[in-house]
């Protein structure tokens, strides 16, 4: 039974090792490998959770839902992070601003949220590495202050 838990643990350990450094080919091919059985769902799900075709204004919620599954699934203690325009109704876009310098629409809405977990934010704009929270928040811009609200699950847009 202890080998067991052991092995175990050491195929989250080694997936999440392999996540947080952004390859996630790699952590889903570890997984198969090691299991000898195709990768879950929920694994698989992840792939696509950082796909730039995610980075539009309303994709967050379903995001920020896969990949908290993972990580939670694989043992982490991950944390939702409900970001919000003080002022929604009068300022209700909110950027981020990419590493190459582009400006992308994260929400019409003044909502947005992310998952956080180690210090490091993710979502589709962060890519599967994720960013160090300081700066995933020096990124954002938004024409009203912006608060942050850890949350149990995703509440969505009020």
């Amino acid at each position: 039974m202890t080998a067991q838990v052991l092995a175990a643990d050491s195929l989250s350990n080694h997936t999440v090792a392999l996540l947080a450094r952004g390859q996630v080919t790699e952590a889903i091919e570890y997984w198969a490998l090691t299991t000898g059985k195709d990768a879950p769902a929920w694994l698989l799900a992840i792939r696509t959770a950082f796909d730039a075709s995610k980075q539009v204004a309303g994709a967050c919620q379903g995001v920020a839902q896969t990949i908290h599954v993972a990580f939670t699934r694989l043992g982490g203690r991950p944390e939702f992070v409900e970001l919000r325009t003080v002022s929604a109704r009068d300022f209700p876009y909110m950027l981020f601003k990419m590493p190459n310098g582009r400006e992308s629409m994260m929400t019409e809405t003044g909502y947005h949220v992310v998952v956080r977990m180690n210090g490091r934010a993710y979502d589709a704009y962060t890519g599967a590495t994720g960013l160090p929270w300081a700066e995933y928040m020096s990124r954002l811009g938004a024409r009203s202050d912006i608060t942050q609200t850890v949350v149990e699950s995703v509440t969505g847009a009020r």
